[in-house]
């Protein structure tokens, strides 16, 4: 049967977010303005995109498309892009039969029999560069590793086989001063186990410490947030249950009556040090940072909601980590940003730090109808620097345009720069009157002079789900043939 996604909700006829299905090269994208002289390196970005039509019920987040990876290589000034699927199990058994067989988000009833020992991953969410492997990341399976230049499938990836949880998170955390990958995996014994693994994997690759423990419920748990000392495992009110996946629903729904819970874990502790932490239900996926103070307590960063539909603010919670009584965490909003992916410059992750960068939509800002089309609320059209440090500061404002809606970006560091936030930010702007899509790139201490430049794409990219930024200097040198 020949694919045809007319009619399905999560796909108007006409519209941004409908499928693109293509691989793409582009050598010397055209370029507005001029890319500074000491950005060198690649810019990549994951979106999830449909081959095929999925379910009728498909979770509507649209997190259950294939992965589809894009670099954006920079050097001398000049930008190639390239656009690759990731050929995972599950896409290349779809394409032999030519049509979907996999059903809805994590539900393995839905899936049609014929694959039920095929890897379900669509490695869709993440990528990041550690050990010598460009990972690509779905939280209900192990990554699949891809070329870093080519961007051509490599294939699943253990860590040497010492990885024995059944999967990986999408937002394992690399700590800039040691070069440590912390992993994890929730749900790591299968679906609907309570199991959660914890590792941490050298610089090398190879997996040096390993803890298992149990949650509290199952419930989502898609980032974690690091500091020197610990790991923070948030459990988020998001949850399943076996009745739910029989009835062919996808796997998460929202239960506002259970609480958030935050274990917190020494990295060199084992399971029965794990402390759990309670705090009220929230909607969040992305945590900012988490630093230990002076006095003993930590504080974590990250953009948060109160429901599952109410606005998000980055928020901070305190843990005590002085009491061996208090078992709940203190909050306060610092800041109303209401994106939900914030970003800071990677070298400070786990320390303390000043600035987070975050996607914003302010009302107030023009937004032309007529040429850009009803989008219903749903544009992003800033990038605020927000200092934490002085939430009650004006933050830095960039404002993308009157027909444009900004991705998450990443912070670039400016080469040799040593001080935090000295660099640019990069990120994809989705622009609705053109449907095309756009790299803009600014100054990350100057955001209110715009675009130092844009790199054009002629065609759309779907919202995408993630991006990261990676130098020349940390990937080992192309090799044709």
């Amino acid at each position: 049967m020949a694919v045809d996604f007319r009619g399905h909700p999560m796909f108007p006829s006409t519209g941004f977010n409908a499928p693109t299905r293509f691989e793409a090269d582009i050598y010397d994208c055209e370029v507005w303005g001029r890319v500074p002289a000491d950005i060198e390196g690649n810019f990549y970005r994951m979106q999830c995109d449909f081959q095929y039509r999925p379910p009728e019920n498909e979770w509507p987040t649209g997190f259950n498309g294939d992965g589809h990876v894009s670099r954006f290589h920079f050097r001398d000034g000049n930008v190639n892009f390239r656009a690759r699927y990731v050929k995972t199990a599950r896409l290349l058994a779809e394409r032999a039969a030519h049509r979907r067989l996999y059903g809805v988000y994590r539900n393995h009833y839905t899936d049609d029999p014929g694959v039920k020992n095929i890897d379900r991953s669509a490695a869709n969410t993440h990528m990041y560069w550690h050990g010598g492997k460009l990972l690509t990341l779905k939280e209900d399976a192990l990554p699949w590793a891809i070329d870093p230049h080519t961007l051509e499938t490599e294939g699943v990836w253990d860590f040497h086989g010492k990885y024995k949880a059944t999967s990986m998170s999408a937002h394992p955390k690399i700590d800039a001063q040691t070069g440590e990958m912390i992993a994890y995996g929730y749900q790591a014994k299968g679906d609907l186990t309570d199991d959660i693994a914890s590792y941490i994997i050298g610089k090398d690759g190879r997996v040096a410490h390993e803890v298992w423990f149990k949650a509290p419920y199952v419930g989502i748990m898609h980032d974690i947030a690091i500091t020197k000392k610990y790991i923070l495992f948030p459990v988020v009110a998001r949850t399943t249950s076996d009745e739910r996946l029989k009835k062919g629903e996808p796997m998460w729904e929202w239960n506002g009556d259970l609480p958030t819970m935050v274990g917190v874990l020494p990295r060199d502790g084992s399971a029965r040090d794990v402390r759990w932490f309670r705090g009220p239900a929230r909607n969040t996926l992305h945590f900012l940072n988490a630093v230990d103070l002076p006095d003993g307590r930590i504080v974590m960063d990250l953009p948060t909601s109160s429901g599952e539909r109410d606005p998000s603010q980055i928020r901070r919670w305190t843990f005590d980590m002085r009491s061996r009584t208090k078992d709940t965490f203190d909050e306060e909003v610092i800041s109303t940003a209401n994106g939900v992916l914030a970003r800071m410059d990677d070298r400070y992750l786990g320390c303390d730090y000043r600035y987070c960068y975050v996607g914003n939509r302010d009302p107030s800002l023009p937004y032309d109808q007529a040429r850009g089309g009803n989008m219903g609320g749903r544009v992003t059209n800033q990038y605020l620097r927000v200092d934490v440090r002085n939430p009650k500061g004006e933050p830095g404002k960039y404002f993308a345009g009157p027909v444009q809606s900004l991705q998450e970006c990443a912070f670039v560091p400016r080469k040799g720069s040593r001080g935090e936030g000295d660099g640019y930010l990069m990120g994809i702007a989705s622009n609705y009157e053109s449907l095309t899509s756009d790299l803009v790139i600014v100054d990350a201490q100057r955001l209110e002079e715009g675009a130092i430049a844009t790199v054009k794409l002629p065609f759309r990219l779907r919202s995408g789900t993630h991006v990261n930024w990676y130098p020349a200097n940390e990937l080992p040198p192309f090799r044709a043939g």
